[in-house]
């Protein structure tokens, strides 16, 4: 029997999973980041090292037996980054095996489309909005990162979540519940105290995405404040969107639209706010929340690699064995 290998390479954590033709997991492994931008090549090497030599250990006989590896890395948008994670893989790997590697928005994309076309918003930490058509051309909308963009992610949420308490501090903006929140959530009792919390961090990007929490707690409430700021999120997300089918598909054709994020995960919140402002248009995209992780969807690709298709029991297999294992 031969095997395949799914990749999903994230900024700061990596999984791996191998399986069998059938879509049997056989063996598994998750280390650190895998970002060509932020890690030297031997650090690379040494991560992506750990990982396979893990996944050798665990089923050698399988390993060796490999015919397929899809890897969706972040950072492999750029070309260059493309080719050093390839390079890396093929000296790790035996001789003979098909290795492809892309950006780590396609893992995410497969884990709802199942493989098929469509497009992804991502919104995490970060955003950004990707895509494949019918005739497998890539696109993206987005994706510069929190200094240039990032629009609808956790951290421009929870950024506007702490600029409306502090403007209602001065007085500039409206009353919120948000300012209370914010101090319970940081220990402070004043604004100077809030934002000094924020700048003495290492990582503040890190301290400011999960006050996006905050900001879906006080719109539960019917704060106008964090209405106001989710509404202008959902503006962003589907005019990303709308640009990025504008580019893909033709006008009115059906494409599956992926929302894979931790910014979804209340879905009672933004999913249905998404839905109903892109029922407005005419694009028609059918919503789906994934049933896997990432790294289900690089398997995902694997077999779209190996076969050209996936059929159902492999796809039952794959979706089961994910699932468990969540």
């Amino acid at each position: 029997m031969e095997y395949v290998i799914g990749i999903d390479g994230g900024g700061t954590k990596t999984e791996v999973l191998m399986a069998d033709d059938d879509g049997i997991i056989v063996a598994k492994s998750s280390g650190g980041s895998t970002n060509p931008n932020i890690l030297a090549t031997d650090e690379l090497f040494q991560t992506l090292e750990a990982l396979l030599t893990d996944l050798s250990q665990q089923a050698p006989g399988q390993f060796n037996s490999v015919t397929h590896l899809f890897a969706g890395i972040s950072g492999a948008g750029e070309e260059n980054n493309q080719d050093k994670v390839k390079r890396i893989l093929t000296d790790l790997l035996p001789k003979d095996i098909s290795i492809e590697v892309f950006p780590d928005t396609i893992n995410a994309l497969y884990s709802g489309t199942f493989g098929k076309p469509g497009i992804v918003q991502i919104a995490g930490t970060g955003s950004i909005t990707y895509g494949i058509n019918n005739d497998l051309r890539h696109e993206r909308v987005g994706g510069w990162g929190y200094l240039f963009g990032d629009e609808g992610s956790g951290y421009d949420i929870g950024k506007q979540g702490i600029i409306a308490a502090l403007k209602a501090v001065d007085g500039r903006g409206k009353e919120t519940v948000l300012l209370e929140m914010l101090y319970d959530h940081f220990g402070v009792t004043n604004g100077q105290e809030l934002i000094k919390e924020v700048y003495s961090s290492s990582t503040p990007k890190n301290k400011i995405a999960p006050v996006s929490k905050i900001v879906f707690k006080a719109y539960k409430q019917h704060d106008l404040v964090a209405n106001a700021i989710i509404t202008n999120a959902v503006k962003e997300i589907t005019h990303s969107i709308r640009t990025l089918y504008a580019k893909l598909f033709y006008k009115e054709e059906n494409a599956l639209l992926v929302l894979c994020g931790g910014v979804f995960n209340d879905q009672d919140i933004l999913p249905p706010l998404i839905k109903k402002d892109l029922a407005t248009s005419k694009e028609s995209l059918s919503l789906v929340i994934p049933e896997i992780p990432p790294v289900g969807g690089s398997l995902i690709g694997a077999y779209l690699s190996k076969n050209n298709g996936l059929d159902k029991n492999i796809l039952d297999n794959v979706v089961k064995m994910n699932l468990e294992g969540r």
